[in-house]
């Protein structure tokens, strides 16, 4: 069950976090895994029995040079995990810089486009193709404007993209976090973010790489061949609606010890 032996996959951004949590669940799972980043991951690649290919995603000919490399070693591509990303700015839409927002829609959602666009080229028997969004692709966050637009775009091209190449037994789905502990939602200037993850999914915990990791390993395998074009919340309810304690703050009392939701 979820087995991906014999599957060759690649995943971006896996130098760290999800990225690098993914790999290893994939390999984990029986496949050939590359891995790739601007950084180098070259020891954790070896330390699972996997290559490494650095590519920056928001160049399209890295990307290009990334998928003939995997393809020429290989002969195959089936999974290709658009997961690289990067978050510059925070600060709302009328303070961000445009150079900063310009930089996220580069990397979050042009890597995303590149990552598919030719991936879909050396994928002649069908495949799977999961890219990394996040809830702010799907509810807003206050600050997370220009972020949240690049993701936004992730969900919008994941579906056109499944409408286009499912008739070639390609699938494109991509999984939309919440906050996840990483490097990139770490302690500095991202605890409102925390903040507000924490008040408005239904558990007290930010997510793990693991949790996310998961996700993208049914994906990615045979088990979910049905599934195309879906955008996979893994989020502790936060998208389902307002969370108990988001109520309570606004009552100024406890509804778990008979209180009532609607007097």
């Amino acid at each position: 069950m979820f087995s991906l032996a014999g599957k060759v996959a690649v995943v971006t951004g896996a130098a760290s976090g999800i990225g690098l949590g993914t790999a290893r669940r994939l390999a984990a799972a029986g496949a050939t895994v590359v891995l790739s980043d601007i950084n180098d991951a070259a020891g954790d690649a070896a330390a699972m029995g996997a290559d490494f290919v650095a590519a920056d995603v928001s160049d399209e000919d890295s990307v290009a040079a990334l998928v003939d490399e995997v393809a020429a070693a290989h002969g195959r591509l089936d999974v290709m995990v658009n997961n690289a990303g990067v978050l510059f700015t925070a600060k709302g839409i009328e303070a961000d810089a445009v150079e900063d927002t310009r930089r996220m829609m580069e990397v979050n959602l042009f890597g995303v486009l590149h990552g598919i666009k030719h991936a879909t080229r050396v994928m002649t028997g069908g495949g799977s193709i999961i890219s990394t969004a996040s809830m702010a692709g799907i509810v807003g966050f206050p600050g997370l404007s220009a972020y949240g637009a690049s993701k936004w775009g992730v969900v919008g091209i994941t579906r056109y993209a499944a409408v286009e190449l499912g008739p070639r037994g390609i699938r494109v789905n991509c999984v939309c976090p919440t906050g996840v502990q990483t490097p990139l939602a770490g302690e500095g200037d991202h605890w409102a973010f925390r903040v507000q993850v924490l008040a408005q999914q239904h558990r007290s915990t930010m997510a793990t790489v693991d949790d996310v990791a998961a996700a993208v390993h049914f994906l990615a395998s045979d088990d979910a061949s049905m599934i195309n074009g879906h955008a996979l919340c893994v989020d502790g309810g936060l998208g389902a609606g307002m969370s108990v304690s988001l109520i309570e703050a606004a009552l100024g009392e406890s509804i778990h010890d008979g209180g009532a939701f609607i007097e």
